[in-house]
């Protein structure tokens, strides 16, 4: 083994190198066995995400039998890529930034290549019910800006503001006791900060939040801080420029294949249509009860289970105090996908970018560039409750939709879209949202249980119990984290 993959097995694990990679292959969408019984093992992992395929990978290299159940039909939590005749289409997680040292390694380990993001091509408004361009906006009556707002594009809006107040200088220190004072609603930060109400209601259509208000600005302030403090800050800076600051990439064939890729690297072969009902914690053990009558005894399980959808699992002794107010209050903002191909150049019909936004239903509407630097594809991004709206309608009526108010608010479309696809996350039964956010007072108050275990036995990872860093990598660190604490329990 060469020195290079030493280096690179020691991130997956902090105790041990590993002597040798014995890769199971596993094959995707693959039928589970026909019958199952109990199974004792000793670790059940809950969740065939990154954050359970990491932590199943990293006790599995350290001797621990491990089983990963999976509830949905498929691998991946919230990966998931449509994988369709024309193409793919990712609906979920994609970015893999520069410090992305645990999924880059997992990436290599599996033989998964990655590549440069795609282009785009950039963003035309409907705003105000007026269409303009990029170049028209500054002066535009569609733009109610005030003041040195007018300059900037409302997709750049955000981050451009909150980094002039961004209150976090460490990025390790975002919650200590002296920032708690900006735990407020995000809206009512960003007004105390001299932002127009047209600011923040143009910020409200880029945000990934059900609403401003229901956002705590200091958690707010922790996404920019993450992305902006490794360029100006040295200690942040170092943990960052090993990679390249600017070494962002995707997962060539879409994110999927890196789920793929980290579930050919188990010994076991995770259990789809496996949804977990109840688990039973005791000091000796833990007993999962699944769906289809099964049982799994375990010493310690490993959840990573959103914890929008935890409420589907009955947990006995029930959680109590911090641990169940954390669990009960966590708020998930929900995400809606329209994909689309052009059939032909509308965008030079009306001589401005393919891309939009707009203050009506779409919010977003990313055009993607193919190789040749054409646009190929369009992703029409619905955050919040603009999404939530369409995820009573079923896919048939939601596409109507989409298409109906792009040919309202961009003619130029109208006979020129063809839908190819859509996914909604907030109408996933194992996820129910996309991405969680903290409330206003929940870093002080629902933040430090996020990620505490229960009765020590049952322990929790993914995302949702993240410190500092964000997405894909953030899941890989959870799932590590309460690998090596089950690991503690037992050396």
């Amino acid at each position: 083994m060469s020195e290079k993959t030493q280096r690179q097995i020691k991130t997956l694990s902090r105790r041990s190198v590993i002597a040798g990679l014995a890769a199971v292959p596993f094959i995707a969408g693959c039928s589970p066995r026909s019958t199952w019984s109990t199974t004792e093992v000793d670790v059940l992992v809950i969740g065939a995400g990154i954050a359970g395929l990491a932590a199943a990978k990293t006790l599995e290299d350290q001797g621990f039998s491990v089983s990963v159940v999976e509830a949905d039909s498929r691998l991946g939590g919230r990966c998931h890529t449509l994988r369709l005749d024309d193409g793919y289409y990712d609906c979920g997680a994609t970015t893999i930034g520069p410090a992305y040292g645990r999924i880059r390694t997992f990436a290599n380990l599996a033989g998964v290549e990655l590549v440069a993001p795609p282009s785009r091509d950039g963003f035309s408004y409907h705003i105000n019910d007026m269409f303009v361009g990029p170049n028209e906006w500054e002066n535009s009556k569609a733009n109610k800006l005030v003041g040195d707002e007018r300059r900037i594009l409302p997709q750049s809006l955000e981050f451009t503001l909150v980094q002039r107040f961004n209150q976090i200088k460490h990025l390790f220190d975002w919650n200590a006791p002296e920032m708690l004072q900006y735990d407020i609603p995000y809206d009512d930060y960003l007004l105390s900060n001299g932002l127009s109400k047209e600011a923040i209601r143009l910020i409200s259509l880029t945000s990934n939040s059900m609403s401003l208000s229901a956002t705590s600005a200091l958690f707010q302030m922790r996404e920019f801080a993450r992305l902006a403090l490794p360029n100006t800050n040295k200690n942040e800076g170092e943990v960052y420029a090993a990679a390249g600051r600017k070494n962002y990439h995707y997962v060539k064939g879409g994110t999927s294949n890196l789920i793929d890729g980290m579930a050919g690297l188990l010994q076991s072969t995770p259990r789809l249509n496996a949804a977990v009902t109840a688990i039973d914690v005791s000091a000796g053990g833990i007993e999962a009860h699944l769906k289809n009558g099964d049982r799994i005894a375990a010493k310690s399980v490993i959840c990573t289970i959103p914890y929008s959808a935890l409420g589907n699992v009955k947990i006995s002794p029930t959680l109590t105090g911090d641990k169940q107010n954390a669990v009960a209050k966590s708020q998930y903002t929900t995400t809606t996908h329209v994909f689309c191909r052009p059939k032909r150049a509308y965008w030079d019909d009306d001589g401005h970018p393919a891309g939009l936004v707009t203050d009506g239903l779409l919010d977003r509407v990313f055009a993607n560039k193919g190789n040749d630097g054409k646009v190929a594809w369009l992703d029409v991004w619905l955050n919040g409750a603009n999404a939530a709206q369409l995820d009573g309608l079923s896919k048939a009526q939601r596409n109507e939709k989409v298409m109906a108010e792009l040919a309202r608010v961009r003619p130029s479309t109208m006979g020129n879209l063809e839908v190819v696809g859509s996914y909604s996350w907030g109408n996933n039964p194992f996820v129910k949202g996309n991405k969680q956010v903290l409330a206003p007072g929940q870093i002080g108050s629902v933040y430090p249980f996020m990620a505490s275990p229960w009765m020590n036995r049952l322990r929790f990872a993914g995302e949702h119990t993240r410190s500092t860093e964000a997405g894909l990598e953030a899941a890989a660190e959870s799932g590590m984290r309460e690998a090596n604490a089950v690991m503690e329990r037992v050396l």
